[in-house]
């Protein structure tokens, strides 16, 4: 995996959102798809490497406010897909069966 790769190359070249990488790029330069790259970014991110990003891209975290946009970021992530997640918790229940039999009631009682 290049993980280690891509942050080396993040901190080293991309420090600061002023030189922030597209995710198109980064994947480029290190042979990775998108799905791959953000799957890295994440891995950097849990283990304490400060990989911030942005409409421009991705890039190290040249200071404390570039760090605390991504965090507000992120945390506005969480809490859409929180409330999306509510949401479909709330409707789950079009699809749960209730254990009640339902009997046609079109032309009545037929004996």
């Amino acid at each position: 995996m290049p993980d280690k790769q891509i942050a080396d190359y993040l901190r080293d070249y991309c420090k600061g959102e002023s030189r922030a990488v597209t995710s198109r790029e980064l994947g480029a330069v290190f042979g990775v798809r998108g799905s791959e790259l953000r799957g890295i970014v994440n891995r950097l991110r849990c283990g304490g490497i400060t990989i911030c990003s942005s409409e421009f891209g991705y890039f190290y975290a040249g200071n404390e406010q570039e760090l605390s946009r991504t965090i507000r970021q992120l945390t506005s992530r969480i809490k859409k897909i929180a409330a999306a997640r509510r949401g479909l918790i709330s409707a789950q229940t079009l699809y749960t069966d209730g254990g009640q039999i339902s009997l046609p009631l079109e032309g009545g009682d037929s004996s």
